[in-house]
């Protein structure tokens, strides 16, 4: 018996001396991750904000033992999810404050619920070069309790070593991800299809083929601060004119113009002008995506017209709608498209194709 006694008291001698040595140890930790992403501060934001978007790009999401609860709300302030794994047991993460498209506080557990203290993990969404990429910085600080302190003691990797690492690899996952779903794009052709035209006010230019989309903004752009300034309401979404395309020069002459309910009366030196678009029967063909996928959805409605037997009708001009566009959508993606080639109108020479 005096054995064991003895025994006990070497353990609990043994276990002070090392909660006095790992509680005096300094348990303050904090880890920072950066990357610079060719993604608007708003896309990024939106792809971390979703708790349910982390399985795409967590590194840590590879744990086949891995189990996660969803609440019902899974993005903004208050959202949270909680985790159980063989590997690294069981927490919990919360929103704590959102700034939108700039900032996310949020508070982490590990292996505690959110009741616990927790520690603090912060993201930042840095717009770059106009606005077009994103400086994301990804950082957590906080304290290890006595416990952690001796098990990290044990591991060959610090906590600080361990995190750095998950966040470097989930950043460079991220941007994968996003730079894929940026790209994603979808061409539908719908069609013969009625577009009723209408008055509308527009600028014309010319210009290289290869610099109309640099000009287009600005145009566009000039016509709403117009309609605005003497309180002209819109009727529909901005477009586009093309009244001639030389392949040999690589020129184009094309307008841009938004409609008007009723035909504009201007003043001298305007800077804009007032016209009419004839109501006209078209292909139309939808592009949802980027706009650098507008060649590709152009040839699609024209190998449309050529297989379905159409006929275009060479007095008036094909046109582009766009119906979804920046900078109010950030994500090109989710920019929509809508091209119009006129056709003569004798359908019965023409036959439907699936």
């Amino acid at each position: 018996m005096k054995f064991f006694k003895y025994l006990f008291f070497l353990v609990l001698i043994l276990f002070i001396g090392v909660a006095l040595y790992f509680g005096t140890q300094d348990g303050h930790f904090s880890v920072s991750e950066t990357r610079e992403m060719n993604a608007p501060p708003e896309v990024v934001f939106e792809e971390v904000n979703d708790f349910k978007n982390w399985q795409k790009w967590g590194s840590w999401m590879n744990d086949e033992s891995l189990k996660i609860n969803y609440p019902d709300i899974t993005s903004g302030k208050g959202a949270f999810y909680s985790w159980s794994s063989d590997k690294d047991g069981e927490g919990a993460m919360e929103n704590l404050y959102i700034e939108i498209n700039k900032k996310i506080t949020q508070k982490i557990v590990f292996n505690g619920s959110l009741e616990d203290e927790g520690n603090q993990v912060t993201w930042t969404f840095e717009p770059q070069n106009n606005g077009k990429s994103t400086l994301v910085s990804w950082y957590m600080e906080g304290s290890l309790n006595l416990f952690e302190k001796i098990y990290f003691a044990t591991q060959d990797q610090s906590l600080e070593e361990m995190v750095r690492f998950m966040y470097r690899e989930s950043l460079e996952n991220l941007d994968a991800v996003l730079q894929k779903e940026m790209n994603e794009y979808t061409i539908e052709t719908k069609g013969i299809t009625n577009y009723s035209g209408g008055f509308y006010l527009y600028n014309t230019t010319a210009s290289k083929q290869s610099e109309i989309g640099t000009k287009i903004t600005p145009m566009i752009e000039q016509i709403t601060d117009f309609m605005s300034e003497n309180n002209i309401p819109a009727q529909g979404n901005p477009f586009v004119i093309y009244l001639d395309w030389d392949e040999m020069s690589k020129t184009s002459i094309f307008s841009v113009g938004i409609h008007t309910s009723d035909m504009v009366i201007l003043p001298d030196g305007s800077p804009v002008i007032s016209g009419y678009m004839e109501a006209s029967t078209a292909i139309k063909t939808t592009l949802t995506g980027n706009y650098s996928y507008l060649t590709k959805a152009w040839e699609t409605t024209e190998k449309y017209i050529q297989d379905g037997g159409f006929v275009k009708n060479e007095t008036k001009h094909p046109f582009e709608v766009f119906v979804i566009k920046a900078p109010q959508e950030k994500n090109p993606s989710r920019w929509v498209t809508d091209i119009y080639i006129p056709i003569e109108t004798n359908q019965n020479e023409y036959r439907e194709l699936e």
